[in-house]
């Protein structure tokens, strides 16, 4: 008994252990339903999901910072962050883009009341039009060159005040994902009570689905991601996450 328990110390170590995930500081912006934060502090929603599922199958795990399109942007290229997600406009010098993680289906929200006719992004020059952050510079030179000669054009980083712009008159049009704009809508909605019941949106689809990167200092971590992603989405983890979400909206 006492030469197998010596064996057995000894093959201990020659075992195949499982490494730690390497935690990388990853930043991400808040978007409520596809990124959000719990009062204790948990991220949840559908993208957060996705980037957890891809980093863990490339034995990464996320060590959140969380900030506002710019802010993300210029914390990567200060070194605050290893990389961030997603990448609105231009990524910063030095940093690796990886392969698209996920598709955004922006859009321009009018209240039906109105009667606003939008056909083309040109259409939006005679408009007060409020949009999310660095929208200027995702959403093509016709909405740029529209939104230059608006009578009020604006970018507000928190989404959540958008939905207050259109439904309390001081903006006409708010111009932003699907899913986060019918988000905000409808708890702005929810909190007016009977006051917002007669109140109902239109969706104007304009643009192109905007396909978003994340990027990185590394290389390495970018390929690792790319690597992660291509797995999640031959496993099937990738599809499972998407139509979760889905049934719930």
């Amino acid at each position: 008994m006492r030469c197998l328990y010596l064996l057995l110390l000894i093959a201990l170590p020659l075992l195949p252990t499982r490494s730690m995930a390497e935690t990388v500081r990853f930043g991400l912006r808040e978007a409520a339903p596809l990124v959000q934060t719990a009062p204790d502090g948990q991220l949840s929603g559908l993208e957060y999901e996705l980037l957890k599922a891809i980093f863990t199958a490339a034995d990464m795990q996320i060590d959140p910072y969380i900030g506002s399109n710019a802010r993300l942007a210029l914390a990567a290229g200060e070194g605050a962050v290893e990389g961030f997600a997603p990448v609105v406009g231009a990524a910063p010098t030095g940093l690796h883009l990886t392969d698209s993680y996920i598709t955004y289906n922006n859009v321009a929200v009018t209240l039906a009341a109105r009667g606003i006719v939008l056909e083309t992004p040109a259409d939006l020059s005679s408009w007060r039009v409020l949009a999310f952050q660095r929208a200027g510079k995702v959403l093509g030179s016709e909405f740029a060159a529209a939104v230059a000669v608006a009578p009020d054009y604006r970018e507000e980083p928190v989404q959540a005040l958008q939905a207050k712009g259109l439904l309390y008159g001081r903006y006409d049009v708010l111009i932003g994902d699907s899913r986060v704009l019918s988000h905000h809508i409808a708890q702005v909605l929810a909190a007016a009570g009977e006051g917002g019941n007669n109140l109902s949106v239109v969706e104007h689809r304009l643009f192109p689905s905007t396909h978003y990167r994340a990027a990185f200092r590394d290389p390495a971590l970018a390929a690792r991601f790319n690597a992660g992603l291509q797995r999640v989405l031959a496993d099937g983890v990738y599809h499972a996450i998407v139509s979760r979400y889905d049934a719930t909206q």
